[in-house]
C-alpha cells in the first residue's frame, strides 16, 4: 500500500467529529417532539414491513420523505430500537459532512484552509447539536453540501464524476427533505454561473437533461409509490402543507422578523462567527474570485431564502454552515484587526451563564438545574484566553476551539443528562402499568409513542373518552389546557402532570 496517498488528517477529522457527534446519543431520552415522531415512524414502518407509507401512531404521516426513516430502520435492525439507534446515522452523516468539507477545501484552497474549516465547523455548538438529533436535517445537510461541492469541483476541474455525483446527490436530497434539496442548489448554481460566466457553453456542459433523469430515477419511484398507496393524500399534504404553507405562513408558532434568520446563522456558528464582519469584507474584496463568489452566494441566497419564509427555525439554515466555515477560515488566515471581536465574544459568553441562570431559576420545573448554567463559563474561559493571546491568531483559534469542544462534551455528558431526569415523558412513564390500554385526548407528547411502542387511541370528544373508560382500567394522555373539558366525567382523576422539556405544553396522565 502506498501510504503517501492516505490522508491521515482526513481520517483523524472523521474519527474525532464522529466521537463528538455521537457523544452520549443513547444517554438522553427522546424529548424533542420532532425526534419522537421521526423515531416512532421508523419503528412503525419496520414493524409493519411497509417501507413506502410513513405512519406515526399508526396513522399516515406526511411531514417528511423517507430517507432518514430508512437509515433509522437499518440502525434498529443492527442495534435494536433505542435512542442510540434512532440517532446513530445522524452522527455518521455529521462526520461525513465534516469530511467532505475538508476534502473540498483542500482541493480548492489548501490543506491549511481545509483543517481550519473543520475546526471552525465542529466548534459550532449548534452544528454538533444537529447531528445528535433523530431528524432529517443531518441527511439534508450532508447531501445538499455534497451537491454544492460536487458542482463546483466539476466547474473547476471539468471531471464528469463530479457532475454525476451532483445529480445523484440531488436525488438523495429529494428523498431526505423534498424539493428544497433541488430548487435551492440549482438557484445558487445558476446565480453563480450568471455572475461569473458569460458563456452559455458552461450551462450546456451541465447536461441537465441527462442529469435530471438520474435525479428522477433515484427520487421519483418512492414519490410515485407513496402517491399511489395513499391515493395522493401524502403528496398533497406534503407539498401543500409542509412546503408551500410553511413558506407562506408561520407554522407551529415558528415565525419571526426577517433578521432572525441571519441571527440564527450568527449564533449557530459561534464562536468563529464573531469574525463575520472581517469575513464579509474579505469576501467582498475577492468577489471577482469565483471561489469566494460561489461560497458567498451559498450563504447569502440560502439564508436569504429562509429569511423571507414565514416559518423560521434555526435548523433551516444549518446547511450553510460548511460554506460559511470555509469563508471564515480563509479570513482567519489573513486577519489582522480582530480585538473588538474578541472583546464582544468575552462579554457575550461571560453574560450568558447569568442569563441562563435567571431563565432556569424562574422555571418551576427546571429551577433546580439553574446552577448548571455556570458550566457555560467554559466558553468565557476560551474567550478570555483568546483575548490574552490576541496577538497570536493561532492561539486565538486554539483557545476558541478547545473551549467550544469542551463545552460540547460537558453539554452531552453532564448538562443534558441532568436535564433529562426532569423529562415529562420519563417521569410519567413511571406511573403507567405496561399492559393497560392508553388513549389520548386531543393532543399528547409524541415521545410516548416511541416508548410505549403501541397505538395510543385517539379520543377527540368527551363521548370518546366516556366510551373508552367503559372498557376497563385505562390511561388517558392529554395536556393541561384540556383538563377543564374533562372535569365532569365521573371516575377520572389526574395521576400526574409535568411540563414538557423545552416546550410550553404540560403533559397530563389521567386514569379511571
Amino acid at each position: 500500500m502506498d501510504t503517501r496517498k492516505i490522508d491521515y488528517n482526513l481520517i483523524l477529522i472523521g474519527l474525532f467529529s464522529f466521537f463528538l457527534f455521537s457523544l452520549n446519543i443513547g444517554g438522553v431520552s427522546i424529548f424533542s417532539l420532532d425526534e419522537a415522531k421521526n423515531a416512532s415512524c421508523a419503528r412503525e414502518m419496520l414493524e409493519s414491513k411497509n417501507f413506502i407509507v410513513p405512519t406515526f401512531n399508526y396513522e399516515l404521516r406526511t411531514d417528511k420523505p423517507p430517507l432518514h426513516y430508512y437509515f433509522m430502520m437499518l440502525s434498529y435492525l443492527i442495534f435494536g430500537v433505542s435512542e442510540f439507534s434512532a440517532r446513530f446515522f445522524s452522527s455518521v452523516f455529521g462526520s461525513l459532512t465534516v469530511m467532505i468539507t475538508y476534502v473540498f477545501s483542500k482541493k480548492i484552497f489548501s490543506t491549511k484552509t481545509a483543517i481550519l474549516s473543520t475546526i471552525v465547523l465542529i466548534s459550532s455548538l449548534h452544528f454538533v447539536f444537529q447531528f445528535h438529533m433523530a431528524v432529517p436535517d443531518p441527511y439534508l445537510i450532508f447531501f445538499i453540501n455534497l451537491a454544492f461541492f460536487s458542482f463546483y469541483l466539476f466547474y473547476k476541474f471539468k471531471e464528469e464524476k463530479y457532475l454525476w455525483t451532483l445529480y445523484a446527490t440531488l436525488g438523495f436530497g429529494m428523498l431526505a427533505k423534498g424539493i428544497v434539496a433541488i430548487v435551492l442548489p440549482f438557484f445558487i448554481i445558476f446565480a453563480f454561473l450568471f455572475s461569473a460566466e458569460k458563456s452559455i457553453s458552461v450551462i450546456k456542459s451541465l447536461k441537465l437533461h441527462k442529469g435530471l433523469i438520474l435525479t428522477a430515477l433515484i427520487s421519483l419511484p418512492w414519490y410515485v409509490l407513496v402517491s399511489i398507496e395513499t391515493n395522493f393524500q401524502w403528496t398533497k399534504e406534503f407539498f401543500l402543507k409542509h412546503n408551500i404553507s410553511r413558506f407562506t405562513d408561520p407554522m407551529e408558532g415558528h415565525g419571526g422578523v426577517f433578521l432572525i434568520t441571519i441571527l440564527f446563522v450568527l449564533i449557530g456558528m459561534l464562536p468563529f462567527s464573531i469574525f463575520t464582519y472581517q469575513s464579509v469584507k474579505e469576501t467582498l474584496k475577492n468577489r471577482l474570485n469565483p471561489d469566494y463568489l460561489y461560497l458567498g452566494l451559498i450563504v447569502l441566497i440560502y439564508t436569504g431564502f429562509f429569511s423571507i419564509s414565514k416559518t423560521k427555525l434555526p435548523n433551516y439554515t444549518a446547511p450553510v454552515y460548511p460554506a460559511f466555515a470555509i469563508l471564515l477560515s480563509l479570513t482567519l488566515l489573513k486577519i489582522r484587526n480582530y480585538l473588538f471581536s474578541l472583546i464582544f465574544y468575552l462579554i457575550f459568553t461571560a453574560s450568558l451563564p447569568f442569563v441562563l441562570y435567571i431563565i432556569l431559576k424562574n422555571d418551576k420545573n427546571l429551577y433546580l438545574l439553574a446552577n448548571y448554567s455556570f458550566y457555560f463559563l467554559i466558553l468565557a474561559v476560551g474567550g478570555l484566553s483568546a483575548l490574552i493571546y490576541f496577538k497570536d491568531i493561532k492561539k486565538v483559534i486554539l483557545s476558541l476551539f478547545i473551549s467550544s469542544v469542551a463545552m460540547s462534551i460537558t453539554l452531552y455528558t453532564v448538562i443534558l443528562p441532568e436535564i433529562d431526569k426532569y423529562s415529562s415523558v420519563r417521569i410519567i412513564l413511571n406511573y403507567m402499568e405496561k399492559d393497560r390500554p392508553v388513549g389520548y385526548y386531543k393532543r399528547y407528547n409524541p415521545a410516548f409513542s416511541f416508548y410505549l411502542k403501541k397505538k395510543i387511541i385517539p379520543l377527540n370528544s368527551k363521548q370518546d373518552v366516556e366510551n373508552f373508560i367503559k372498557s376497563g382500567r385505562v390511561y388517558i394522555l392529554t395536556r393541561d389546557e384540556y383538563l377543564e373539558e374533562l372535569k365532569d366525567i365521573k371516575d377520572l382523576k389526574v395521576i400526574i402532570q409535568k411540563k414538557d422539556l423545552f416546550e410550553n405544553s404540560v403533559s397530563v396522565l389521567i386514569s379511571n
